[in-house]
């Protein structure tokens, strides 16, 4: 299988002018347990028009110096100057490409075909891994090895890198995750999961635009679990221009859809109606009242693990 592992920063191009930090300025890569058998991962980038991202996202996965890594970047056929990222960092990807496509989904899709590793995942190309991501779900999947999916925690972060807050995994059954948001939740460039498990259900469905991940984590639940992992992956960048904040009631909309084709009708129709009335609410209240409940809304999942907490003592 072509391997993209490095060890030493020099080897990739320099990084631009002003850039601090990780993926940027890092010393040696350290491989633990060096003569140990690690499985197999492969990370795939699906990309459209992210030249102002793309290449964070490139180095923080090359720069993983994970020694068994297939890395896919699979673009839409970008003219912002993608490609031109792309193809200086080419010598160190297992593949790439540039052509239309039918979306996020598809592109995801034709990268999950090219791939070798039992594990696999995917990182968008506005979305960065961390340091160590690639060997903690190694370390998770070799513990669990009856597990489909391991996730792990993720920084939400400004463009400009100012963290906004962490998400954790939480309600990994599949009723807990049907409920998306509310019960369950997973951050996706931190939830790596097993390629058999995903060829078996059918990996992800091109039709979906905005909750393809959600489709994709209730039919791998439906045969097999989900195992939390403790330590912080990768970290996804909030900006206006994400699709899932730019069309947010589209973005429901799929959800719902999901739910249904899963078999959790009631609930999305329960969820649904919820919205409606909570977007009357805040069509008829003040704009303090408005900003009060898109707080008190965002707020709710931290105040619910506050109160599990105390219940627990």
């Amino acid at each position: 299988m072509p391997a993209s592992a490095l060890r030493h920063l020099p080897e990739l191009p320099p990084p631009p002018p002003g850039k601090r930090g990780w993926p940027w300025h890092v010393g040696a890569v350290s491989i633990p347990d060096a003569d140990r058998d690690w499985p197999a991962i492969t990370v795939i980038t699906p990309s459209f028009q992210q030249g102002r991202f793309v290449e964070a996202t490139l180095r923080s996965v090359l720069l993983q110096g994970y020694p068994n890594l297939q890395y896919v970047v699979v673009d839409g056929g970008s003219t912002d100057g993608s490609v031109d990222v792309i193809r200086r960092y080419a010598p160190w990807l297992a593949s790439w490409t540039s052509e239309r496509d039918d979306g996020q989904a598809d592109a995801i899709d034709k990268g999950l075909r090219r791939a070798d590793g039992a594990i696999v995942g995917w990182v968008n190309s506005d979305d960065r891994l961390l340091p160590g991501a690639l060997f903690s779900i190694a370390r998770a999947a070799s513990r669990h090895p009856d597990a489909v999916a391991w996730a792990g925690r993720c920084r939400s972060v400004t463009p400009q890198g100012s963290l906004v807050y962490l998400q954790v995994p939480r309600g990994l059954t599949r009723d807990e995750l049907a409920d998306w948001g509310h019960a369950g939740q997973i951050s996706q460039p931190a939830c790596f999961f097993s390629r058999a498990a995903a060829e078996r259900v059918g990996f992800l469905d091109p039709d979906l635009h905005y909750a393809l991940d959600v489709d994709l984590w209730l039919k791998l639940a439906a045969v097999g679990r989900f195992v939390a992992c403790d330590e912080i992956l990768a970290e996804e960048t909030l900006h206006p221009d994400a699709k899932t904040r730019a069309q947010r009631g589209r973005s429901l909309a799929e959800l719902h859809r999901v739910q249904i084709r899963n078999g959790y009708e009631q609930l999305a129709f329960r969820r649904l109606a919820e919205e409606l009335q909570e977007y009357e609410t805040l069509k008829r209240g003040t704009l303090a009242e408005r900003v009060k409940q898109q707080l008190s809304y965002a707020a709710q999942p931290i105040l619910d693990r506050l109160r599990k907490g105390r219940a627990r003592r």
